[in-house]
């Protein structure tokens, strides 16, 4: 029934493993390129929510940071979050080994948290706009928040968060319309920011902008890794149980490879 789609993408995830493998600085730098438009998401996200009337703050904030994902997709690079999906269908269909998957999410997250921290640090350097002036209140208030959640709540928004993120992946992955794939995009990621789920790579650089700027005693870096510890589970569950095995296990011969024909040249462009 979705045997072309879960075959594209297990082509993405080997392509991936591949790149480990065999062009790990060129896959680091499209990791690093990854956390930066996630982190203009970010910039955007919290300029437009600051002085939001709060009824429609996170309404407001859901819609603009659809950008985000939408300059992934399109421009190519390579995020952790929609890994957790691919990797799941590579490992399935045997063209990627539990290591590989492990280090393609490795690779993928520190290139993340670097390419992150590096935007947050030149916005720092060109004063750090709406985040760290006029809207800090708000912006550190919601830093606050989200280091001192509790571990299962983490996981269940981290779960949440990359359900919807992979599930606008997938619907991208059903067609060739790039102007439905936008409008594809929009939707999943609106639900995900209006809801307070928690996206691994958003809260990167938030936490590396709060850290950097003028912030209050209970904005931590030991908050940042308790967040993001927790939220990475989440994010790993969401993309790779809720997606990755549920789409699998919807096939006719679920569980068995022979099911499945190799695929060679689909398309493998990052997201």
């Amino acid at each position: 029934m979705y045997i072309e789609t879960v075959e594209k993408f297990a082509a993405v995830g080997q392509h991936k493993a591949d790149m480990i493998k065999n062009h790990l600085p060129a896959f680091f730098i499209g990791a690093m390129m990854a956390g930066a438009y996630i982190g203009f998401g970010d910039v955007i996200m919290f300029t437009a929510g600051a002085h939001a009337d709060p009824s429609w703050s996170h309404l407001v904030m859901g819609v603009v940071f659809a950008s985000a994902l939408t300059i992934v997709i399109f421009a190519g690079s390579e995020l952790f979050t929609g890994t957790a999906m691919y990797m799941a269908f590579a490992l399935f269909k045997r063209t990627a080994s539990p290591t590989d998957v492990l280090k393609v999410w490795v690779v993928c997250w520190l290139g993340n948290l670097a390419g992150a921290a590096v935007l947050a640090a030149i916005m720092h350097a060109a004063g750090g706009g709406v985040l760290l002036g006029d809207g800090s209140a708000t912006f550190y208030s919601i830093v606050e928040a989200k280091m001192n959640g509790t571990a299962m709540a983490l996981i269940a928004k981290g779960l949440l968060c990359n359900w919807l993120v992979c599930l606008a992946i997938w619907m991208c992955g059903r067609t060739e319309n790039d102007a439905a794939k936008i409008f594809l995009i929009f939707w999943p990621i609106v639900i995900f920011i209006a809801s307070g789920f928690e996206h691994s790579v958003a809260n990167m650089f938030a936490f590396s902008m709060a850290l950097m700027g003028d912030h209050p005693a209970e904005v931590t870096l030991m908050g940042a890794a308790h967040n993001l510890l927790y939220v990475t589970i989440g994010n790993i569950l969401g993309g790779f149980v809720m997606l990755g095995v549920g789409y699998w296990a919807q096939e006719p011969g679920f569980g068995h490879e022979a099911h499945f024909r190799p695929t060679r040249g689909s398309d493998q462009r990052s997201r």
